[in-house]
């Protein structure tokens, strides 16, 4: 019964759809639209099968000299031809028996042989010529009849999404395309790619476009295919777009301004002969997506009803980063100061709320609307607010560009230090930006509130607690007890003298370690090495007066860093291969400098301890005038 109501469905809206392009075929508009088209050529099955293979996403192709005169457009510089065939026939001289016209008979002589006479004949040949697409040209904008792109957004997009790659017969992914495509099936590589950055009404139907070549589409160079089952290129656009129309109808996204124009497009007549031979393949097509994208959404609600209500016998969820404090180095410094433990745990749990992120939005955003707030305290009670605060603080530095962040919300993350090592592996990027900015902002607000009742609840503390705290207590009884804090390797760090970069320090390490791999690699492969230093640590080193004299790197010809060379414990090519050094800091010595600072609470309670002091009568100070004993 099902079956039978998708079909009428399809049937009705296909009707509705033959409708409107019969209505578009009367304007201005299109008339204006076939006599630009009408200039290009109509390439043939083989030829249409080259383009497919070298530039999927090719639209409209003609060749360099056409494209200046026929349509005042310019092929922009270095941009790569397309190679197609093209007839090149070719005069040749030939000997053939003489006919006789009237008795269609060859010609005898005297002998009874025949005559030979000699003919010119065209014998068939191809060359290889060039064409490109209106991509990879510039000049007089070419007449169209479509909106340039939908726009709005689609209700339960992520689902949406998630279903339509689901029931996708080849992997989907979203890339940045040039020349303006929205996307592409990939004849070769057997996948799809959409268009990064564009409206959710638009990716949605040019996903189930996509879709619909790779299920109707997807010849086989290799293989040989009748004339009868060989399609031309508007036979199948106008297919894809039918039924990417189609099913669009079915969950409610309007798509007409759109699909009409661009199967009107593709059709050769005003007789839309393409799409009345392939109704019958549109109207399965299009039922057996709607049947797909049906049963994939019962088993996401059948799911997420079963996850509901294990998350609901189970209680709330630990604490993710519990006790993992944020490593800011990079795994470099983590591995010479013996603390990539440390790195990797701060790495995984970055990872972590990365993923709580995302899933939250996702969870929380229903009928065009985030629960923004719901959303953010779901992630608060599973990672700390300094975990989130640098998780959402990269994501917003990674998208300043996108006009979808809010200015105040990229002034707030560029205010906070975040390590430019692997920071790209957790940018929130599977929620869409405008939910990022609404989640970023949320939670800046819940951090001012936190930040207001710490500061009543500082208010209102014991006096003797706060001068303490700041160090204003002139007399006390202090008891030491050994207690293992989480802090004592960092300490114990400390006390050694082990001098922590300084943030230029760290620049230049990285700048040095640039320029180290490219001698390296010269010096491992010659002229064959791949591998240059980048104009940035170049400019860097110049900046700060840095050169490397042997295995010595300084500054202002002080010392800096010492260079520890490492080589491969087998020879290559007969040689030992250099490896990547470590670099050890020699400059001017820690210890020597936290001499001149102002010994911590800690250092003056450890001294206290091993020094007591004598009792003296109490003099008048600070304690006294709070009423303190």
């Amino acid at each position: 019964m099902a079956e039978n109501r998708n079909a009428q469905q399809v049937r009705e809206i296909t009707d509705k759809l033959e409708q409107g392009i019969k209505e578009l075929f009367e304007s201005e508009r299109f008339k204006e639209y076939l006599r630009t088209m009408s200039k290009f050529y109509n390439y043939s099955f083989n030829n249409t099968l080259l383009i497919a293979m070298q530039k999927p996403e090719a639209t409209y192709v003609a060749g360099y000299t056409s494209w200046m005169k026929n349509f005042d457009r310019h092929v922009k510089k270095d941009e790569k031809s397309i190679k197609i065939l093209a007839p090149a026939p070719y005069k040749t001289k030939a000997e053939q028996e003489k006919i006789d016209p009237a008795t269609n008979k060859p010609v005898l002589n005297a002998d009874g042989k025949p005559v030979l006479e000699t003919v010119e004949i065209m014998r068939p040949a191809f060359k290889v010529v060039s064409v490109f697409d209106v991509s990879q040209t510039d000049g007089k904008e070419l007449p169209d009849i479509m909106v340039d792109q939908l726009t709005g957004n689609v209700e339960q997009y992520e689902t949406f999404w998630k279903v339509l790659k689901e029931i996708s017969p080849v992997p989907v992914a979203l890339e940045k395309i040039e020349g303006g495509a929205h996307g592409y099936y990939h004849l070769m590589d057997k996948r799809i790619a959409i268009d990064e950055g564009m409206s959710e009404m638009q990716t949605i139907k040019t996903l189930i476009h996509e879709i619909a070549h790779a299920k109707l589409h997807a010849v086989d160079p290799d293989e040989k295919t009748s004339s009868e089952e060989k399609k031309d290129r508007h036979t199948k656009e106008v297919e894809a777009e039918s039924i990417a129309y189609t099913v669009c109808q079915r969950y409610g996204l309007e798509t007409s301004d759109y699909s009409f124009g661009y199967i009107a497009g593709w059709s050769s007549d005003k007789e839309t002969q393409e799409l009345k031979g392939s109704l019958e393949t549109i109207r399965k097509t299009a039922a057996e997506m709607i049947e797909g994208i049906d049963a994939q959404l019962r088993v996401l609600s059948a799911e997420k009803e079963q996850s509901a209500v294990l998350d609901e016998e189970a209680g709330p969820a630990p604490l993710r980063d519990d006790g993992i404090p944020i490593y800011r180095e990079t795994a470099n410094y983590a591995y010479e100061a013996g603390e990539l433990d440390a790195y990797k745990a701060s790495h995984k749990a970055n990872l972590d709320c990365r993923e709580a992120i995302e899933q939250a939005i996702s969870e929380n955003y229903t009928d065009n609307r985030l629960s923004s707030e719901d959303a953010v305290k779901s992630v608060l009670a599973q990672f700390s607010e300094k975990r989130v605060e640098y998780v959402l603080a990269n994501t917003i530095q990674h998208k300043d560009w996108d006009g979808r962040i809010s200015r105040r919300n990229i002034e707030w993350a560029a205010n906070i230090e975040i390590c430019p090592e692997n920071t790209t592996q957790f940018i929130v990027d599977k929620a869409h930006p405008g939910l990022t900015d609404l989640f970023v902002k949320e939670f800046i607000r819940q951090m001012e509130v936190m930040k207001q009742e710490q500061a009543t609840e500082q208010a209102s503390r014991d006096p003797e607690v706060v001068a303490w705290e700041k160090d204003e207590i002139t007399s006390y009884k202090l008891t030491v007890h050994d207690v293992e804090s989480p802090l004592a390797k960092a300490s114990d760090a400390a006390s050694k003298g082990q001098h922590r970069l300084t943030p230029d320090e760290k620049e230049i390490k990285a700048a040095v370690m640039d320029k180290l791999k490219s001698q390296i690699a010269h010096n491992n492969d010659g002229i064959f090495a791949t591998y240059r230093t980048s104009p940035q640590s170049t400019n860097i080193m110049m900046q700060h007066k840095v050169r490397i004299d042997g295995n010595t790197i300084t500054r202002n010809g002080e010392p800096l860093f010492a260079i520890h060379r490492r080589y491969s414990a087998k020879k290559t090519q007969g040689c030992y291969r250099e490896l990547l050094p470590t670099l050890e800091y020699v400059g001017r010595n820690a210890a020597q400098e936290a001499k001149q600072e102002k010994p911590s609470i800690r250092d003056q309670l450890r001294s206290a301890a091993q020094h007591p002091t004598e009792k003296k009568p109490p003099s008048k100070s600070k304690k006294h005038e709070m009423g303190l004993e």
